[in-house]
């Protein structure tokens, strides 16, 4: 038997503290997860360890040393827990590339461990520390001839296109045909089964890498999703079936494949795959060596995030940012507006509005029912920014026309599962749509008709049989005409990233990259102002759609609700709230909370 372990999308969560609450995750981090990995490794057959990427970026302790280098010690913090732990390989994901690749180059340099990636194409002063492939030996008990082992990994183009810090001399190859690439070459050395680290989803893995001759098991990523679900247990996999597994992100579960084999002829054979996706016990012991070797960092990051900013005389939340106005992301919209203007002063832009774009990081979903932004009224802490804007993208300016607005808005509006008349109790958020993908322009007004089909699914790409759920677009006070210019302030994984599908003609042209980021822009903001007085501003709203209404999970930490039809209905096993929102037009105003930000009606 070989066993197989994987972590993935860590997130530079080295050890189980919120920094972001100054608190102590209850399950997650993987100084929690090293007892799993520990008690696994602890049998009397081969056991390989796997890692298959974004793990550099999205703890304070990892990018704070990774933007203040000056604060850096020896060893960067994951890198020394995974060194710890004993990993065999690990493929790289979009976010590790997110502080450039000096950064990237420095942190896997200092790895036990190699890194595979087939299709990732490195510059040629760091390409060594990127391998295409690896071959691992393995013996068995009782027989000669060791197991040899092809480890490769890749992730899909489409991940670099908003990559923060992203060079130009990083490239990207198609899937499929680098993968074949490197099995075949593998083949010739002589290797006996073939592992693939994707930093890809399930719909990615089903497309470009289980079809492919000689792909014998595959750990994805990317998606934070969990496969095979907890609730399964064991799945038992028997060729030529091959298994898939994704283990969830941060720490909180680990995945572990048995594989059975046979050998005849000198050459071994697969028989069985057995699954488990094991989640971390609560408030389970940290690994004390991991602990210690991180303490100086970790100490020094607790300290580091406390610094005061502002103040705020009213909460910033994201409980209700996917339904209604929302002052977080109004707040946010404003700090990129302002700063874009001030950019393009004296510039051949600047007689254009200027619009911005704002979404929310922290929506629940699979990150859970604590993954939401929550900062009390009274004193703002640079803690608190990675609750409104969680990476280290850069602030960005593209040209755009009303029409290219109208299609942006539409696939924001896309996250929404159709409502039809007379509805009621569905639920409203389609679950392949991550909440950031919902994008807000405070600075128009508009309407979503969810009675209408969706324009676009999750990956961008029109829909049959679409609608135009976008209506009653304005632009202070007069109809957006698809001509008119404007200037709309977007972070660059936005205006780098993948657009929805347009017309060639209508494709936003970026004019303006601040290279500064995002977040240090708000930093300024928020410090510049010394206290916020947020107050928020009626912009969208759902179109009225007859007897309807529609279920949505929300944090239980949400006590005021937006005053356009929301109460409670139950909590649920995963520890959301569920919420039901009146889509009529006639909110049915029983047992709900005062307070809270206001979906007007348009004047």
């Amino acid at each position: 038997m070989l066993r197989i372990l994987q972590t993935t999308d860590l997130h530079a969560h080295a050890l189980a503290f919120d920094y972001n609450n100054n608190n102590f995750f209850a399950r997650r981090g993987l100084s929690r997860s090293a007892l799993q990995i520990e008690n696994a490794k602890a049998i009397d057959q081969p056991c390989l360890l796997f890692d298959t990427g974004d793990f550099l970026q999205g703890s304070p302790i990892a990018d704070r040393l990774a933007q203040e280098p000056e604060t850096h010690h020896d060893t960067h913090p994951m890198i020394t827990a995974m060194n710890l732990l004993g990993y065999d390989a690990a493929t790289i994901g979009n976010h590790d590339l997110d502080f450039g690749i000096d950064h990237l180059a420095a942190s896997l340099s200092q790895a036990n461990f190699p890194f595979v990636s087939a299709n990732l194409l490195l510059p040629p002063h760091v390409a060594s520390q990127l391998k295409r492939y690896v071959i691992l030996e393995r013996a068995f008990v009782g027989y000669d001839t060791p197991l040899r082992i092809g480890v490769t990994g890749c992730l899909p183009s489409i991940t670099l296109k908003g990559a923060a810090g992203l060079d130009p001399s990083i490239a990207c190859e198609p899937i499929a045909p680098a993968l074949s690439r490197a099995i075949a070459d593998m083949k010739r050395e002589g290797v006996d089964i073939v592992i693939v680290l994707a930093h890809c989803g399930r719909e990615a893995i089903e497309a470009e890498i289980t079809p492919l001759h000689g792909v014998d098991v595959v750990l994805g990523g990317h998606t934070h999703e969990l496969l095979p679900a907890p609730k399964q247990g064991v799945v038992e996999v028997s060729q030529p079936q091959t298994p898939v597994m994704i283990s969830g992100a941060l720490g909180e579960y680990v995945g572990q494949i048995d594989l059975m084999f046979s050998q005849g002829d000198d050459a071994w054979r697969i028989e069985s795959a057995e699954m488990q996706m094991k989640q971390n016990a609560p408030k389970a012991p940290e690994s004390v060596e991991i602990v210690d070797a991180l303490a100086q960092d970790h100490d020094e990051t607790v300290l580091a995030v406390a610094k005061p900013l502002g103040q705020t005389t009213s909460q910033i939340d994201s409980f209700f940012a996917l339904v209604a106005n929302n002052s977080g992301l109004q707040l946010l919209a404003e700090t990129f507006e302002n700063a874009v203007k001030a950019k393009l002063e004296d510039t051949r832009w600047s007689h254009l509005p200027v619009l911005s774009v704002a979404a929310p990081v922290r929506t629940g979903g699979l990150n859970g029912a604590t993954h939401f932004c929550h900062i009390p009224a009274g004193t703002i802490r640079l803690r608190d920014l990675d609750k409104i804007y969680s990476f280290p993208d850069t602030l960005c300016a593209l040209l755009i026309t009303g029409k290219a607005l109208r299609v942006w808005l539409e696939m924001s509006a896309s996250i929404f599962n159709q409502i039809p008349i007379g509805s009621q109790g569905q639920a409203l958020l389609n679950p392949s749509f991550p909440g950031y993908l919902f994008d807000v322009i405070p600075q128009l007004t508009y309407e979503i008709d969810l009675s209408k089909p969706a324009l676009f699914n999750e990956r961008r790409e029109r829909l049959k049989n679409s609608g135009r759920r976008i209506s009653a677009l304005t632009y202070q006070g007069k109809p957006v005409a698809d001509d008119t210019l404007f200037v709309l302030a977007a972070s660059s994984f936005r205006a780098r990233g993948v657009l929805p599908e347009m017309d060639e003609a209508d494709v936003p042209r970026l004019i303006l990259d601040t290279g500064q980021s995002c977040r240090s822009i708000l930093s300024s903001y928020i410090v510049n102002a010394a206290t916020l007085d947020l107050k928020t501003k009626p912009s969208w709203r759902f179109k009225p759609t007859p007897n309807a209404s529609a279920h949505f999970l929300t944090s239980q930490r949400a006590e005021s609700k937006p005053d356009c039809g929301i109460e409670f209905v139950r909590e649920t096993s995963q520890g959301f709230a569920e919420m039901r929102i009146c889509l009529s037009g006639r909110p049915n105003q029983r047992g709900l909370a005062s307070g809270g930000p206001q979906l007007a009606d348009f004047a």
